[in-house]
């Protein structure tokens, strides 16, 4: 009789059980003729029961309202979700039955609805259960998904989680070595890794013990490279949240070579992480591998286009703008191929973009060096064709700051060649006039200003600080100490435009004035004063 009761009692519960999994399988399709806000109350009440299959039902319950949470339930209901899904991984529930209230709560925080200071009173709680779900468990299928968990919850409270996961970076590195031949496991870890060292910002350090092996580990010991994406995009978070360089970072450094022969899945990536690792210490990075990335950046310039183009070229103006002039390397022969495949870029693009960026700073930053990189390429028409591009595609210049190094650098070249006034007159002075135009204002006394010189001199900690990474606020600093950072462009104009008439004399100077637009001539008059 007691067998044929269990039996039947059993039945009962698969019966249940697969009625609750069609709701599962079928939400969307049960959409309009379900109410889950009345139907969960039942469904907590359900989860009380108690009975030789309890666990049966309880699992499948807590897997109906992390289906439906996301679909249906009612804002206000959410916290009652979260507090269920607590119980229910606490260490008095079977294992499963906390697995599942678990990734029911993963659902529940990954809402597009979730609201993060709605969850606060739970964080402490949530981190505790799941770093003892962690310590128990023994299956890598298992830690795999509480540490999913983990992530869901980095991902919608932010920065807030930062007091509660010390625990879990102290469990990491022991984590690593259970996983050495569990892949999977090994790449939910640097991504749990790379989601705490964007919320932990400068506090990343804390990562350091962990990140800096196993990163090696990632470069060097990774036969079939299954973990390398994972990697390097770890790698690259670290980088941009470090408050300052430390030896183990640079060193990493010197396993990026290959990675840039392995094709367009990691060399982005690559590119990005080269250029941090500059801005995070110029002087280690270009007297240890300057030479060597100049020369790898030169093999692989002609191999790539588009947006692989510019962010190699991004590298190079980060070696310019961050490194004395005398500790450059030799740049020349990848100049040389950015000069003479300029015209391939004469249709506006990014990378033209980034190509007139860097010759603006050449002439800017060492005028002699600029010279002759020209006159080592034995064509006499080559900075006619420089400008002719580089007028002729400024009024696609986005950023009054592009406009404002196009014009002081324009100037300070007619300056020392001025014979290129009498072939490209016109398109000059109608640059320089967008250029003016674009990077200054007037203000309410009449008087005009310049907008990037104002912004600059004027203390603003919002500017510096207001990123979200330390590699924002190295940028930040970066700009502030720019050259057009500290030009005023109506004094520079005033003064280039004097010497001009100078060196052209004043009657052709008037002469050439006559083939520009009449109300271009107006405006530049009226900046001149």
């Amino acid at each position: 009789w007691y067998q044929r009761r269990v039996r039947a009692n059993l039945e009962k519960v698969l019966l249940i059980d697969s009625i609750y999994s069609i709701t599962v399988i079928c939400s969307y399709d049960l959409f309009d003729h379900i109410d889950i806000d009345l139907w969960f109350s039942t469904l907590v009440e359900e989860l009380k029961q108690e009975g030789p299959y309890c666990s049966i039902l309880r699992r499948r319950i807590l897997e109906v309202i992390g289906r439906w949470v996301t679909i249906k339930l009612s804002q206000d209901k959410h916290p009652a979700v979260y507090e269920v899904c607590l119980q229910y991984m606490a260490g008095a529930q079977d294992l499963v039955v906390r697995l599942t209230a678990a990734t029911a709560l993963k659902a529940a925080v990954s809402d597009f609805a979730f609201f993060p200071p709605s969850y606060s009173p739970y964080l402490k709680i949530t981190m505790e259960l799941l770093y003892t779900l962690l310590r128990q468990v023994e299956e890598c299928e298992s830690r795999v998904k509480i540490l999913e968990v983990v992530n869901a919850i980095i991902d919608g409270c932010g920065k807030q989680i930062v007091d509660f996961v010390d625990p879990l970076i102290d469990w990491l590195p022991g984590l690593w070595e259970v996983a050495t031949d569990h892949a999977m496991l090994q790449s939910q870890l640097l991504t749990t890794a790379r989601k705490l060292a964007r919320c932990l910002g400068a506090r990343s350090v804390k990562l350091y013990s962990f990140t800096d092996p196993v990163l090696k580990y990632v470069l060097t010991q990774d036969p079939e490279l299954i973990l390398l994406e994972d990697g390097i995009t770890l790698w690259l978070q670290v980088l941009e949240n470090a408050p300052a360089s430390t030896p183990s970072l640079v060193h990493l450094f010197e396993w990026l070579y290959p990675l840039l022969q392995l094709g367009s899945d990691s060399l982005k990536t690559s590119l990005l992480i080269i250029e941090c690792t500059i801005l995070l210490d110029p002087p280690a990075v270009i007297s240890r591998y300057g030479a060597g990335l100049v020369s790898a950046c030169v093999s692989l310039y002609p191999e790539v286009i588009g947006e692989a183009k510019v962010l190699i070229n991004n590298v190079i103006l980060a070696i310019v703008k961050t490194v004395p002039r005398d500790q450059w390397p030799d740049l020349t022969p990848l100049l040389q191929i950015l000069v003479r495949n300029l015209d391939e870029f004469s249709d506006y693009s990014k990378v033209l973009t980034t190509n007139i960026n860097l010759l603006c700073y050449l002439i800017l930053l060492d005028f002699p060096y600029f010279n002759n990189l020209i006159a080592s390429m034995n064509n006499n028409e080559l900075l006619r064709s420089i400008v002719q591009v580089w007028t002729s595609k400024a009024e696609h210049f986005y950023q009054m700051e592009q406009h404002k190094l196009s014009l002081v650098a324009v100037l300070t070249l007619l300056s020392n060649h001025p014979q290129l006034l009498h072939q490209h007159f016109s398109e000059i002075m109608k640059m320089i006039e967008r250029a003016v135009g674009k990077c200054t204002e007037v203000d309410d006394k009449g008087q005009r200003y310049d907008c990037i010189l104002r912004k600059h001199s004027t203390p603003d900690d919002e500017f510096i600080t207001g990123g979200e990474t330390e590699d924002y606020k190295r940028r930040r600093i970066l700009e502030s100490a720019d050259l057009i950072a500290k030009i005023d462009t109506i004094t520079f104009l005033r003064a280039k435009f004097n010497e001009l008439r100078l060196a052209v004399g004043p009657e052709i100077f008037t002469k050439l004035s006559l083939s520009v637009d009449r109300e271009i001539t107006d405006k530049l008059s009226g900046y001149l004063g």
